[in-house]
Parts: C-alpha cells; sequence; structure tokens
C-alpha cells in the first residue's frame, strides 16, 4: 500500500506505517543479531553508512547494495546483546529520522545514544541508511 504527496504525476510513497516496521525490523533484526533479516529489508542497491565497527577504525563502516550491507553485518558487526530504546521516530514521504538511547540490555546502563536517517523505495526497502552514534550519550554530562 503507498501513500501519495496528493498532487498530479507525484510520486508514490511507502505507507509511514510500512516504513515504520521496516525500521523497527531494522532495530529488532540487529538486536537479534539476525543479519539475513537485516539485510532483507534493504534494496539491491542500498547505501549504508555506519559509524566504525572497530573502535580504533577512523573509517565510517560503508557499503552499497544489499549483500553488500548482509557481508559487513555478518564480517564486522558481530552478535552483541545491545537494546536500542528508541525515543523518536518521524516518517514522512519517502524518509525517516530516528533518534534514542542504546542500553547494554534491556533496562540496563546507557552505552550510547543513536541517531540516524533513512530513505525508503515504493515497498518500504531502503535505499539509503546512515547511522550515528554519540559516546558518551547524549545527556549524560547533566548527571
Amino acid at each position: 500500500m503507498t501513500e501519495t504527496t496528493g498532487t498530479a504525476g507525484s510520486t508514490a510513497h511507502p505507507s509511514r506505517d510500512a516504513i515504520r516496521q521496516t525500521v523497527l525490523g531494522y532495530v529488532r533484526g540487529l538486536e537479534n543479531s539476525d543479519f539475513d533479516a537485516v539485510a532483507d529489508l534493504f534494496a539491491d542497491d542500498a547505501f549504508y553508512s555506519h559509524p566504525p565497527f572497530d573502535p580504533d577504525s577512523p573509517k565510517r563502516a560503508e557499503v552499497i547494495g544489499r549483500e553488500a550491507v548482509r557481508a559487513l553485518l555478518k564480517g564486522r558487526r558481530g552478535t552483541r546483546k545491545w537494546f536500542h530504546e528508541i525515543q523518536t521516530l518521524f516518517v514522512a514521504d519517502d524518509r525517516c529520522l530516528i533518534e534514542g538511547i542504546v542500553r547494554e540490555s534491556e533496562g540496563g546502563p546507557i552505552r550510547s545514544s543513536f541517531a540516524g536517517a533513512g530513505t525508503f523505495d515504493a515497498e518500504a526497502r531502503i535505499t539509503r541508511w546512515v547511522a550515528y552514534r554519540s559516546v558518551p550519550a547524549i545527556g549524560e554530562s547533566l548527571d
């Protein structure tokens, strides 16, 4: 199902709910280390950019293509039992913004803050995903 902008010749966009479900699937897949499920949410030629998985690396983890996303996550991310606590998930047209905190476990200590921006095709597959991380977490300096 798609929503349109309502003007003649407008581009069809996935529904807001479809985008939300894709984003939640991405987050759940990362939490469960189900990298096949995560990669299947991406378009064939998607762009993916993530902060370095190796804290000593100066380069972001970046690839193009669903299979490259799959290989990157399986080869470099590794299994982590982190829990994403989403504080904001905003969807408009074919784009979303997400923001929140990462905990060691559900209800556990805060590890970092995260933000992400995504673009989606008509089937709500991710065509572009750019993630950001803040360590220490945003707001921790107020404690």
